[in-house]
């Protein structure tokens, strides 16, 4: 590829497959690994110095625009575009067609990518091009059928196993995208999958295959791997203040006016944020967040979860796999052990190896609660004592 590229980032989706965690945030906020998903695309793309960024925003636009503003802080350039009205994918990145002169790669903002993802699509992708990976679970996404390098056909979310390939949802393409959009659009047509359709039997539509870190946030649950992945991408360090006998292996973050108190134990990749009092005798594993002003109370363990921004976990406590969003606080023996799942959602069931609890924030939780593993525990609820969740509770709830 020769010349300068821009890049567009959707990110202007509302995200209710999402909910609880979408109730305040947009979803390309939500924190993993402590930064926003869309943070760690930006990241992505400046490594490949494609600094020139246009964000389509929409819902909830303002926690967007606050946080990243000029882009200039991410060293990045942003310029913003709005959807007014979230059609659909393809009428999104339409929205950005005045700010974009040249081809340029199309991101959604609510994958985690590396930025060797970005750059083998530099360097092999050519006109129209579409990132491809390998999936265990293809029926999720669009499989991409193939005829040499070119694609031949993307079948949406197929009931039947057709082939393991799946497109990521990035891609690269010239400027007359802009007008085969407008020709779906006059078919009351929004999305890119409408949008592909119509461009494959009449134009080159290159596949451009990729091994590298990718993982989307669709459903709450993916918030546990999109953290699983991000986490290992995140910087190492003791900022804070670390007592006598606190045991910590591998690779760990700990942010300033952040207490770990003795006897602590903490195995990584695992970041804490800044101002949180951990311990004593607190067990945090692997491929654990937490985020800012967080208080874990003594003897509680914690082991592949994300735990957001002024959350609470009582003592004796054990979280495994689970999240919680943020001010959400437990009291002392609570319980939301990993496990095998079965989630129903849109009429969709999803089989899960191991899942805990999702819980969505400002939820209080009493002591003694037990929450079986694929729970998911709307924002703003009540859960009284010696309580067992074990079916979904929606937002703004009282279990008693």
């Amino acid at each position: 590829m020769k010349g300068k590229m821009n890049a567009v980032i959707l990110a202007a989706g509302e995200g209710t497959r999402l909910r609880p965690f979408t109730v305040s945030e947009p979803k390309v906020m939500i924190p993993v690994a402590n930064r926003p998903i869309l943070e760690w695309v930006i990241e992505a793309l400046v490594a490949n110095k494609i600094t020139d960024l246009v964000i389509v925003v929409g819902y909830k636009k303002e926690r967007i625009m606050s946080y990243f503003e000029d882009g200039k802080k991410f060293g990045a350039r942003i310029t913003y575009v709005e959807e007014t009205k979230q059609l659909g994918t393809a009428h999104a990145l339409g929205c950005a067609r005045s700010r974009i002169k040249s081809r340029f790669m199309l991101l959604p903002g609510d994958n985690i990518i590396s930025p060797d993802v970005v750059g083998e699509l530099l360097k092999k992708g050519d006109g129209h091009s579409m990132l491809v990976t390998q999936s265990d679970t293809p029926s999720k996404y669009g499989v991409v059928l193939l005829s040499g390098d070119s694609v031949r056909g993307v079948i949406e979310k197929p009931e039947e196993k057709i082939s393991n390939l799946i497109s990521t949802g990035i891609y690269t393409f010239e400027l007359d995208i802009f007008d085969d959009i407008e020709t779906v659009k006059d078919e009351g047509k929004y999305d890119l999958a409408s949008l592909l359709q119509s461009i494959i039997p009449r134009k080159k539509l290159k596949a451009v295959p990729t091994t590298g870190a990718w993982a989307d946030a669709v459903y709450p649950w993916d918030i546990v791997n999109v953290n699983a992945k991000a986490i290992l991408r995140a910087k190492t360090g003791v900022a804070g203040t670390v007592e006598k006998n606190v045991v910590i292996k591998g690779q760990v973050y700990i942010g300033e006016g952040s207490a770990l108190r003795s006897g602590t134990y903490i195995v990584g990749p695992v970041v804490i944020g800044n101002g949180c009092e951990i311990g004593p005798n607190v067990v945090i594993k692997s491929s654990t967040s937490i985020g800012d002003n967080v208080e874990i109370g003594p003897f509680t363990t914690v082991e592949q979860s994300v735990i957001m921004s002024d959350a609470e976990i009582g003592p004796v406590s054990y979280l495994s796999h689970s999240v919680l969003g943020e001010g959400v606080r437990t009291g002392s023996h609570f319980t939301a052990s990993g496990g095998p799942a079965r989630i129903i959602r849109e009429k969709e069931v999803f089989e899960l190896p191991n899942i805990g609890a999702l819980i969505g924030e400002d939820t209080i939780i009493e002591n003694g609660v037990i929450i079986r593993p694929g729970t998911i525990v709307g924002a703003n609820c009540r859960i009284g004592s010696q309580a067992k969740l074990a079916s979904e509770v929606q937002n703004n709830s009282v279990v008693v």
